[in-house]
């Protein structure tokens, strides 16, 4: 399946280990939740999305994993989390995530997203990173069309404190960045 092919990418792209702590921005209810929960033993994973909807069915297409902590998922706009705010049952502290992801979330592609990046930099540990990716297709599949241009992305990254990289397969095109 794409899906899964696109998601080990994402993971491998990620550096994903046992024991991280990963926040997903926008998750929906995608199969994105099951792959990345499936590299952690120890660590955990939080979703958040602003829409009720995709967090009612990614908990129902997740029930098992959400019932064994593993993974919570939570209705929030990144907007509403800062170090010490409580979401959800949620303690966002300071340096709560060695990895942030968000796959296809337009507001850092189409946009200055120097507000949303100050949320994220205060939510990673020092050295942990964000990886931004778009694209609907695999790793081996054509390129579907055009991408959203990286070096805007970089330089806004590269603002806000991070050392970006731009990484691509296939369909795939993504920036992983690194809080300085």
């Amino acid at each position: 399946m794409t899906d899964d092919a696109r998601f080990r990418w994402i993971v491998a792209t990620m550096a994903v280990r046992p024991r991280d702590r990963i926040l997903e921005i926008g998750p929906g209810s995608s199969a994105s939740i099951a792959c990345l929960a499936s590299a952690l033993n120890g660590g955990h994973y939080v979703g958040i999305d602003r829409s009720a909807t995709a967090i009612d069915r990614a908990t129902k297409r997740h029930a098992a994993l959400v019932a064994s902590g593993r993974v919570r998922l939570v209705q929030a706009g990144l907007e509403e989390l800062s170090a010490g705010s409580v979401v959800g049952g949620i303690d966002f502290g300071a340096a709560s995530f060695d990895k942030v992801l968000a796959i296809n979330v337009n507001l850092f592609w189409t946009r200055s997203p120097a507000a949303e990046l100050a949320v994220i930099r205060e939510l990673l540990v020092p050295g942990g990173t964000l990886t931004l990716c778009y694209g609907y297709g695999g790793p081996e599949a054509a390129p579907s069309g055009p991408k959203p241009p990286g070096d805007k992305l970089t330089r806004y990254l590269a603002a806000s404190g991070f050392t970006a990289r731009t990484v691509g397969a296939g369909d795939l095109f993504g920036v992983v960045a690194t809080a300085e």
